[in-house]
């Protein structure tokens, strides 16, 4: 389930970024660790890009991804203000990479439905809270 619909988020990204690469990495607990990376994020930040991770849990798809978090640390607004609803002193949990320098996002979906939604809805969601920057 996860490997098809990672296709389907990479194929979605191929279209509208070339750039941009998505990475799975499998999780201790049973979870997957996603990577999207070079995303593009359309002004309004500290910087033009960054690396967008999530985490598809243990149970997915009946178990709901929940947050995100940017890579490296330290996301700011252009005017150099924290971001609504963030900070950099959560990590992900069961990260395999200890020490990784993120800003976690407190992002949730709304409504899961596992017959419908997918890595590719939620990954919009995620583009959804980052354009416009605020």
């Amino acid at each position: 389930m996860i490997e098809q619909q990672l296709e389907e988020l990479r194929e979605r990204l191929r279209q509208k970024s070339p750039n941009t690469v998505v990475e799975s990495q499998q999780m201790p607990n049973g979870g997957a660790l996603i990577k999207v990376s070079n995303v593009d994020l359309n002004g309004g930040w500290n910087r033009p890009t960054a690396e967008v991770l999530f985490v598809a849990p243990p149970g997915y798809p009946g178990a709901a991804p929940d947050c995100f978090w940017v890579e490296p640390g330290g996301l700011r607004l252009a005017n150099g203000a924290t971001p609504q609803a963030s900070n950099d002193g959560n990590p992900i949990p069961g990260d395999p990479m200890a020490g990784r320098s993120t800003t976690w996002f407190s992002w949730h979906v709304q409504g899961w439905n596992p017959n419908v939604n997918t890595l590719a809805g939620f990954y919009q969601l995620i583009l959804d809270r980052l354009r416009p920057a605020r």
